[in-house]
């Protein structure tokens, strides 16, 4: 019989093209209102290139919806009840709801249960040589320490090099954008609040 679970495992291309087909927009009218070319969403909807943090972030405001939205559930194999009300919730390994953006590998996974709480923490891992592209900005404030790898990080026009152990705290609201300039995959421990995704 093989595995019980029926559940359809979308790309983030194919669910941002399913959200922009459910609302009724063409590829042109989408494009306009995110302010990039047709060619370029239609990569990213065929996951043939990789949307910024701040494209992604766009499109999730002109659809309406969070970034949260284009997370997955991993797949365990296993569907384990969740008690209806617990003091604590524990997020297993293979249960982390994830985000990769196409092309470049770096991964986003939710260590909180969901965005529906005070804080947000994550799990990133950016192999050698990404980064996340357009300088972000949004609301609150975030800290990260370094697990593995070094990592280069711009703060408004403040600049830093960070390695396993190293720690990183600032507001939000700067400009910030961060790079893998090591040889090994960079992994951090994020935590931003409110949470932004």
């Amino acid at each position: 019989m093989g595995n019980a679970s029926t559940t359809t495992r979308l790309s983030l291309g194919a669910k941002i093209r399913e959200n922009r087909k459910a609302r009724g927009l063409t590829l042109t009218e989408m494009a306009e209102q995110c302010g990039i070319s047709p060619s370029f969403l239609s990569q990213i909807e065929r996951d043939k290139a990789n949307p910024s943090v701040a494209t992604l972030k766009t499109i999730a405001k002109v659809f309406g919806v969070s970034l949260g939205t284009f997370f997955e559930e991993k797949d365990s194999g296993t569907d384990q009840p969740q008690p209806a009300e617990t003091l604590a919730k524990v997020v297993r390994a293979d249960q982390r709801k994830l985000l990769i953006y196409p092309g470049s590998g770096i991964s986003n996974e939710l260590l909180s249960p969901d965005l529906q709480r005070a804080i947000q923490l994550m799990w990133i891992a950016m192999p050698p040589g990404t980064d996340t592209g357009d300088f972000l900005v949004h609301e609150g404030e975030e800290c990260g320490i370094v697990l593995q790898g070094t990592v280069e990080i711009w703060v408004g026009d403040e600049h830093y090099i960070l390695n396993a152990g190293d720690a990183i705290y600032h507001p939000s609201s700067v400009p910030h954008r961060s790079r893998n300039i090591g040889e090994v995959d960079v992994i951090m421990v994020g935590a931003i609040t409110p949470p932004s995704f």
